[in-house]
């Protein structure tokens, strides 16, 4: 198959998304087979979906990596980046928005909006992400489309546009109609779905009443197809297309499809729309960042002319090509064996060698071009979120942000003489993946691991044990809590000592102020302070909140403020460094310190007979009900807030109640204060 196609006009770089069985790698998975990318269809239920290509993928059935893969469609070139869609692999999600031009938004034509996919809509909406979105399993018992899409527009403030209505809905689901050119797609030839009949439906009053719904939302967006559909009675659909693809780049309206991709039914159209409505790069236009050397704003266009710059997103290690460096290209040309500026770190570095992914296997390439996602290999130094680029124009674009970890486990390896090795091996995961975090505890000499969930810690911990060849010793799940204070202190100290042979002092005058959950820690210092001096006590001060008077835990929702410091006759750097972090310490044990717990959203979808034992066993945890919604006349889903602690191994407890037919998922949404009772058992523990 030709990927070496080059056109940035024809080119879409696009992610699929959504709540975890949502069908997100099962619509992949046709798009790639009626591309002609593969030429099976595998299924992740039986392990075979191309882009679920790690072993715990194919086992569990679900999507633990996002998967990059390349397709042609009409003769354009689509990147696709299959996301996914438990909780605890949000990271994945966010990394691949940062890169992506467009997004599809996969739901359950049964559940609707469930709260994973609401996590990836505000994530896209934080990145500006133009979307279409994908109502899937219409062939589902009490699929109902038309709620579906209520929902979203309700949930997200969103306007919609209704591309499609179904032809026939549960096991009578046979097809779709195209609302903008009249016309009925029948999927009923033969199983693969690769072809399909087309019947002709204009005059047909529910397809007419959706296109003049359609037609009076398009004219808000361009008056030539209100003009035109007064004159005429209809509107070219050249024309309709246009507008729509315009609403979706000034994301005004979401354009709405449908089908079901276990039954390879309305995927064509969705390919369609893909090239129809999603942006290429240069629809997407400019790219800023910033000079590193003169803090001046610079532009890169998606020209292959331009001066090289990119992203890298995601680093995966590979067995033959070591670290991969999966990276976005926004501007310029890259040749292999060219050196690179990485202008997040200030270090230069060799790409060896290019490769196209699809998957987990690599078409090996000479050169990237704008707007292209390709694999780096050869790079010693570069994480999640550098910016690297051509070193004679260098650019620095604004990085990414991911949430700190709230679940952790003790580690041991099973032999003395594997130590090493697990913490070299440990590290290196850690490269990959920027929620995951290693610390040694100072008493026992344990290593711990955090993460996202018990999920993510059981897949790195799997992963440890057969990609690497350790075996290791597991403790149980701890959550990770956080510490804060409850009053505002004026803290005074000073420093001054001899230290190496150098006299160090300085004094300096903080208030410590607690700042309202969610609000974040902030370090406030004069601003006609020495920018290098600025920096430093800046970087002292979020050090010194990295570990709380209580348990050491992570400080959080606090204020520093720098007051006043000693002059540079009285003072010298180390010394109001040092005089700092001992003033901020103090200003924690003296501020009524208090320790915080993670609290999740628990929803838990099961049939109606069991949701009173679950409403009594959520309880039981210290949750909080925040209320019952029937979904169909069979299930119903809970949702209640519950203290992390309380949750962990929920999942065999769950499948004991509802013997095995209750699904949950959770996300954490804020962290409480523990009570006095709880505090005491967790110090004297």
């Amino acid at each position: 198959m030709e990927t070496t196609l080059y056109d940035i006009d024809k080119m879409r770089n696009i992610g699929f998304a959504a709540h975890i069985d949502a069908g997100k790698t099962t619509t992949t998975e046709r798009i790639l087979y009626y591309t002609k990318r593969i030429h099976r269809i595998g299924e992740v239920d039986n392990g075979t979906a191309t882009t679920d290509w790690m072993i715990q993928e194919k086992e569990r059935g679900i999507t633990i990596t996002s998967a990059a893969t390349t397709c042609i469609w009409k003769g354009y070139r689509i990147n696709i980046i299959d996301t996914p869609g438990h909780v605890d692999f949000t990271a994945e999600v966010e990394r691949s928005l940062r890169v992506l031009d467009g997004l599809v938004v996969i739901f359950c034509g049964v559940a609707g909006v469930e709260p994973q996919s609401e996590t990836v809509w505000h994530q896209a909406d934080r990145y500006n992400v133009p979307r279409i979105v994908f109502i899937n399993k219409l062939d589902r018992l009490g699929a109902d489309p038309d709620r579906a899409i209520e929902m979203i527009e309700d949930r997200f403030n969103a306007r919609t546009l209704k591309m499609q209505l179904p032809v026939g809905l549960e096991a009578d689901f046979i097809g779709v109609i195209d609302v903008v050119e009249k016309r009925k797609y029948i999927w009923d030839i033969d199983e693969t779905g690769e072809t399909y009949r087309i019947e002709d439906v204009k005059g047909d009053p529910d397809v007419e009443k959706a296109y003049e719904e359609l037609i009076n939302k398009l004219s808000e967006v361009d008056e030539h197809v209100i003009e035109e559909f007064l004159e005429k009675g209809t509107v070219s659909p050249e024309l309709v297309r246009k507008a729509i693809r315009k609403a979706v780049l000034k994301r005004e309206f979401i354009p709405v499809f449908m089908g079901s991709a276990l039954k390879n039914k309305g995927i064509q159209p969705l390919l369609d729309a893909i090239v129809y409505y999603l942006p290429s790069p240069k629809d997407i236009g400019e790219v800023y960042g910033i000079n590193p050397f003169t803090g001046e704003r610079e532009v890169r266009k998606a020209d292959p002319e331009e001066p090289f710059s990119g992203v890298v997103f995601k680093i995966q290690f590979d067995r033959h090509a070591g670290h991969l460096a999966y990276t976005r290209v926004y501007s310029g040309t890259l040749k292999i064996n060219k050196k690179v500026y990485n202008s997040t770190e200030g270090t230069k570095e060799r790409v060896t060698r290019i490769f196209l992914m699809h998957a987990d296997k690599k078409e090996q390439r000479l050169e990237a071009k704008a707007g292209e996602i390709v694999a780096l290999a050869g790079f010693k130094n570069v994480k999640t979120g550098d910016t690297i680029c051509d070193e004679e124009h260098p650019i620095l674009f604004e990085g990414m942000r991911f949430p700190e970890p709230v679940v952790s486990v003790a580690v041991e390896p099973r032999s003395a003489r594997d130590e090493e090795k697990l913490e070299t091996t440990l590290q290196s995961l850690t490269n990959e993946d920027p929620t995951f975090k290693i610390k040694k505890d100072k008493e026992t000499g344990q290593l711990l691991i955090s993460g996202m969930g018990e999920l993510h810690l059981e897949i790195l911990v799997d992963r440890v044990k057969r990609e690497f060849g350790i075996p290791v010793r597991v403790g149980k799940p701890e959550v990770s809590y956080r510490e804060t204070i409850q009053e505002m202190v004026t803290i005074k100290e000073r420093f001054d000592r001899e230290i190496g042979g150098n006299r160090e002092k300085g004094y300096v005058e903080i208030d410590i102020v607690p700042r309202k959950r969610g609000e974040g820690n902030r370090i406030t210092v004069k601003p006609e302070m020495d920018p290098e001096l600025k920096e430093r006590l800046i970087n002292a001060g979020i050090e010194s909140l990295s570990f709380g008077p209580l348990l050491g835990y992570p400080v959080i929702d606090v204020e520093v403020v720098i007051k006043k410091i000693s002059d540079e006759r009285e003072s010298t750097p180390l010394g109001l460094e040092l005089a700092l972090r001992r003033a901020i310490q103090e200003g924690l044990r003296k501020g009524k310190p208090v320790l915080l717990e993670p609290v999740v959203l628990v929803e838990v979808i099961s049939p109606a007979d069991y949701v009173g034992n679950i409403v009594s066993d959520l309880g039981q945890r210290g949750g909080e009900l925040e209320g019952i919604e029937v979904l169909t006349e069979r299930l119903q889903k809970v949702r209640a807030h519950v203290p992390l602690r309380k949750m962990l191994g929920y999942v065999t407890d769950l499948r004991s109640i509802t013997q095995g037919r209750g699904n949950f998922w959770m996300k954490l949404v804020y962290f409480s204060p523990l009570k006095k009772e709880d505090v005491e058992t967790k110090i004297w523990r």
